[in-house]
């Protein structure tokens, strides 16, 4: 049986007329920015909405703050619970919730007026595309702009299932917690998250939703994301313990995905690129090796290079080919300055039409 006869998009519910949605909150000590967040929801155009935000055992004012807004809106819901990590959170919150719509959202975020509405729309337009998208502006503590996510490429859109299984289980450019929505139908399939994943807990439904479901993006910003030096996961500059972390990370996810697929059909789990095999694993291990100056580092880079060739889309090989001859001050600072952001390339990719 061929993969496609195996994995197709699940049918989803019609939504209603004026669906109701569910903004799922996942909090951990972060009282400064909770009240911005709130307020930024009670804001929005659309207003059928029902924000739930679990507060998972915050050892801050974070539940006083909740609670009080509780009492001057019947929209906006608490969960105090002890401290499980963020796919605890969110788990509680969406087994809270009664939305045919959910977006996720985190507490030191910012939702822009429109993006409730927006994304309604999207799923409107879209009746058979269960995950949603959109593109964040990533700002500072202050909200001084700092680049928006994706910058120069554009988000993923329609069907990405069988393209999943063959690049090893991601799908690139996508934005973080604040920029995802689902479907109910969707949701019902992929919760609860596993727990394991105390941070990150987006990434997991990044992996398990597009599995299920066609993809609808909105290209415009519709959240800023807030970089503060306190994100749960967020690095201002590549290091070998940021890469570390990420090779851990993307271990852990694809092993994750592997079980769901298991728990979908075992014939698909097969299905799935090995993950020493996954090209983007072996362009972060090359990386690591470089950065933490590896005696391994031209093993790292024969296997790197070698399943690059083998991509029909590879990209940069005039850079990566010739980068195992660049020294490490060299080849450190230019891959910083590759995928960092900054102002000549945010006009570069408006120019290009994609942001």
């Amino acid at each position: 049986m061929s993969v496609a006869q195996l994995l197709s998009p699940i049918h989803l519910k019609t939504l209603p007329e004026q669906p109701k949605v569910s903004i799922l909150v996942s909090n951990y000590n972060y009282d400064e920015y909770l009240p911005q967040a709130i307020e930024s929801v009670l804001a929005q155009t659309y207003q059928n909405f029902e924000l739930i935000i679990c507060d998972d055992g915050s050892t801050d004012n974070s539940k006083e703050i909740v609670a009080n807004y509780c009492q001057r809106d019947p929209r906006i819901f608490l969960i105090a619970k002890e401290n499980g990590g963020q796919a605890s959170g969110f788990n509680a919150a969406f087994a809270a919730s009664t939305g045919d719509l959910l977006c996720f959202f985190d507490s030191d975020d910012i939702f822009r007026p429109a993006k409730v509405a927006s994304m309604v729309e999207a799923h409107r337009q879209a009746p058979q595309a269960g995950f949603g998208v959109h593109r964040v502006q990533r700002v500072n503590k202050q909200r001084l702009p700092q680049g928006v996510w994706p910058l120069g490429s554009r988000l993923p859109h329609g069907w990405q299932g069988e393209r999943m299984l063959q690049d090893g289980g991601a799908l690139g450019y996508m934005p973080p917690t604040s920029g995802l929505s689902l479907h109910r139908t969707v949701a019902e399939q992929i919760f609860p998250l596993p727990e394991s994943f105390r941070v990150c807990a987006d990434q997991v439904i990044i992996r398990f939703a597009p599995l299920l479901t066609s993809v609808v993006r909105r290209q415009e910003v519709l959240a800023e994301y807030r970089l503060h030096g306190a994100n749960s996961y967020e690095r201002s500059k590549i290091t070998a313990e940021s890469l570390l972390r990420e090779i851990t990370i993307y271990r852990n996810l694809w092993t994750a995905q592997r079980d769901f697929l298991e728990s979908l059909d075992p014939h698909l789990a097969a299905q799935l690129r090995p993950l020493e095999n996954s090209s983007y694993l072996l362009h972060l291990e090359y990386l690591y090796a470089r950065f933490s100056r590896s005696p391994n580092s031209l093993l790292s880079y024969n296997r790197f290079i070698g399943e690059l060739k083998a991509e029909p889309e590879a990209r940069m090989m005039w850079f990566w080919r010739p980068s195992i001859y660049m020294p490490s001050f060299l080849f450190d600072g230019l891959i910083n300055l590759m995928y960092s952001q900054s102002l000549f390339k945010e006009i570069l990719a408006r120019l290009r039409g994609v942001a």
